[in-house]
């Protein structure tokens, strides 16, 4: 692996995914990513699990107001990795997020979302316990390896199947997350009735560490939610 490499024209740092997926990148968001995120996120295969708002409610407009908000976290986080540079961190925040296929002319294809952020504890329904947990992580100093971070992921559905997520999520954290964050503790949530994405963690060397039967409601429906978890231990075959 080449490890964190920067564009040569714009500067942005990235990831290249290791064979045979050279040709995509993890990126920093752009606000070019509105409308593609949008086409993505909508389809029902994607929308299913990212909440019954999505399908009916997502358009550019809202998608542009998040990447904005999200563009300025990343773009602080690319600016203490440089500031961080010489030290290899620690740094507090993640900048890459964005999937990418790039072509043989160079331009790149958005191909979805995966990232690494401070996690904001959404399986715990009581609001003041949930905010307490939130403040109590974020004030944790960058390379505190108490931090709880969250993984997330979506991929298009041209290119689910391929076994790309995995690789995404374990460059992601074997990559970034380890050398540059620190990271030792890792979380998501999974519905019950998408064993697929449950499979990409496993494969990252998650394990279910909770099973919230009935806990969330999706498409009218309540819907359980596996809890996952990863320990990073001080060597880790990823």
């Amino acid at each position: 692996m080449a490890g964190l490499e920067y564009n040569s024209t714009t500067g942005e740092p990235f990831l290249r995914l290791p064979a045979p997926f050279t040709n995509f990148i993890i990126t920093p968001p752009r606000l070019s990513d509105a409308a593609p995120s949008v086409e993505i996120m909508t389809q029902p295969s994607v929308a299913k699990w990212m909440g019954p708002s999505i399908l009916l409610e997502y358009n550019v407009d809202k998608a542009t107001a998040w990447l904005t908000k999200l563009k300025a976290e990343t773009d602080a986080a690319t600016e203490e990795l440089r500031a961080t540079a010489q030290t290899r961190g620690p740094v507090s925040a993640c900048p890459l997020r964005h999937l990418r296929e790039v072509q043989t002319d160079g331009t790149e294809i958005f191909l979805g979302d995966v990232g690494i952020w401070r996690s904001s504890w959404p399986e715990v329904l009581d609001a003041e316990e949930r905010a307490r947990l939130v403040t109590e992580n974020n004030a944790r100093p960058a390379g505190d390896p108490e931090i709880a971070w969250h993984v997330s992921y979506y991929l298009a559905p041209s290119h689910q199947g391929r076994g790309l997520t995995t690789v995404a999520v374990k460059t992601l954290i074997k990559e970034f997350g380890i050398p540059w964050m620190r990271t030792k503790y890792l979380r998501s949530g999974v519905f019950q009735g998408n064993p697929a994405s449950l499979r990409v963690l496993q494969k990252c060397g998650f394990e279910i560490v909770d099973t919230l039967v009935n806990h969330v409601e999706i498409g009218g429906e309540k819907t359980t939610v596996y809890l996952v978890e990863l320990r990073v231990p001080d060597s880790m075959p990823l």
